[in-house]
């Protein structure tokens, strides 16, 4: 019996396979955890997106050069263990496969897909030509989003939401064209962007400084951006306030305090860029003219109610992401129904979430790192412990692609993009140049 049990154990740790769903930092994080706890499991990643890594690609803005460097690990995490690892993107699980048959083919399955819906600006007039959620200037801006088109015609500018989504349009819509042009930013943002006459941005947060999400190293990258005066809008009954709190907080909470009442007065005032950080408002209607153009916004104070109308002729909306639930899976309200902090309620086989489609929609890379690497140790001591591998052995779900002719792209494909991408930024004198249709792209290649 003791023999028997110890083979079980052994067994449970070979030719495991274990599906991933999403090829982000906390889908290829957990990965990296399994390849070195289970060393001889198989993974597959999918991802609906034509191109790995999730919003290091598509997220993280094209001057955080130091943000994007983890592409760098998960490159070399699939390189070396090609032999184990597989790679498919463009398939949309519950499109091109089931999350059914995703459980019925692998001996675990793990979510990591984030959070990609932007939360709805649900106020009168929000349907206005040039009102845009952040998520979609974000996709924009990285070459994500083709269609969306905004127009940078008016000086004036309104950017809801006080975390660091805010801040990086903002610092986007501000920052010198030469400083971005040799980012990876795409060809058609920056055309749009050279002929930007935006220089004066509001951004409003319905809570006070205290509450702000925003982190310390984009507040000062806005507050310290050339040829832009910005500052924050704090009373001086609320300073005083803060002043009095700030010897009892942590040492972060101390500084992003800090430098916020250090920049109540602009520098740079005579700087031809404006950028004002404002607390306690949230906005009730835009307004727009016969042509359905936004034209300002009616803002109220979360604590006075009073009125302010603020001019403008973009606004963006950076007021979060939802929670999006996958067919097949059970929810809660609108967020994943979970067994305990990382464990999926399924019969078929164990299913794990992580990141942000697991819990709420915030985080930075580090912590989903952590969270990422603590979920593939309870995968692997649910292997150890349980002998979750199943008594028949799984094939995966290639066969189902390829039988219904699905036009997945591997990590191969990728490197090959990845190189032409390269190959053409350095043309244009930049780190890169985004391919914005890679399916077509690849399509053509391979003719």
């Amino acid at each position: 019996m003791l023999i028997r049990r110890t083979f079980s154990t052994v067994k449970s740790f070979k030719n495991a396979k274990i599906a991933i769903i999403g090829s982000g930092p906390a889908g290829l994080y957990t990965c990296t955890g399994l390849i070195s706890r289970l060393p001889e499991c198989f993974i597959d990643v999918f991802d609906r997106s034509p191109i790995p890594y999730g919003l290091v690609q598509h997220g993280v803005a094209p001057d955080h050069f130091d943000v994007k460097r983890c592409a760098n690990h998960f490159e070399k995490l699939f390189t070396e263990n090609s032999d184990r690892l597989s790679l498919f993107c463009n398939v949309s699980i519950g499109k091109d496969l089931t999350f059914e048959e995703l459980c019925r083919d692998y001996d675990a399955v793990v979510l990591a897909y984030g959070a990609n819906k932007a939360r709805h600006l649900n106020i009168p007039g929000s349907d206005a030509i040039n009102c845009i959620s952040g998520g979609d200037f974000v996709s924009w801006y990285n070459g994500a989003w083709t269609t969306l088109s905004p127009l940078l015609d008016d000086e004036n500018a309104i950017i809801i939401g006080n975390g660091n989504v805010a801040l990086d349009c903002s610092r986007i819509l501000l920052s010198p064209i030469e400083k971005l042009a040799q980012t990876d930013i795409p060809e058609n943002a920056l055309k749009v962007l050279r002929k930007s006459k935006v220089k004066n941005i509001n951004i409003f947060g319905r809570r006070g400084p205290r509450e702000a999400s925003f982190t310390i190293k984009e507040l000062r990258e806005l507050l310290n951006l050339d040829q832009c005066s910005s500052s924050t809008n704090i009373t001086d009954e609320e300073a005083k306030e803060i002043t009095n709190l700030i010897p009892s907080l942590e040492r972060p909470s101390k500084r992003i305090l800090q430098l916020m009442l250090d920049r109540r007065q602009p520098k740079n005032v005579d700087a031809p860029m404006k950028c004002t950080i404002n607390f306690h408002h949230r906005p009730v209607e835009v307004e727009k003219d016969s042509k359905n153009r936004i034209k300002g916004v009616q803002m109220e104070h979360s604590i006075t109610k009073e009125s302010l109308h603020v001019p403008c002729g973009l606004l963006i909306y950076a007021i979060g992401y939802e929670n999006v639930i996958l067919p097949g899976l059970e929810s809660s309200g609108n967020k994943l129904l979970l067994k305990d902090w990382c464990r999926v309620p399924n019969e078929i086989t164990k299913v794990y979430a992580t990141g942000w489609c697991a819990h709420s929609p915030t985080g930075v890379i580090a912590s989903t790192q952590s969270e990422a690497v603590a979920v593939a140790d309870e995968i692997a001591k649910d292997f150890a412990e349980h002998s979750i591998q199943k008594e028949e052995e799984n094939k995966g779900s290639k066969w189902r692609l390829d039988d219904r002719k699905v036009p997945y792209l591997t990590f191969n494909d990728w490197k090959y993009v990845d190189e032409c991408e390269k190959t053409m930024g350095k043309i244009l004198g930049k780190l890169r140049e985004k391919i914005q249709n890679v399916s077509e792209f690849i399509s053509f290649s391979r003719r």
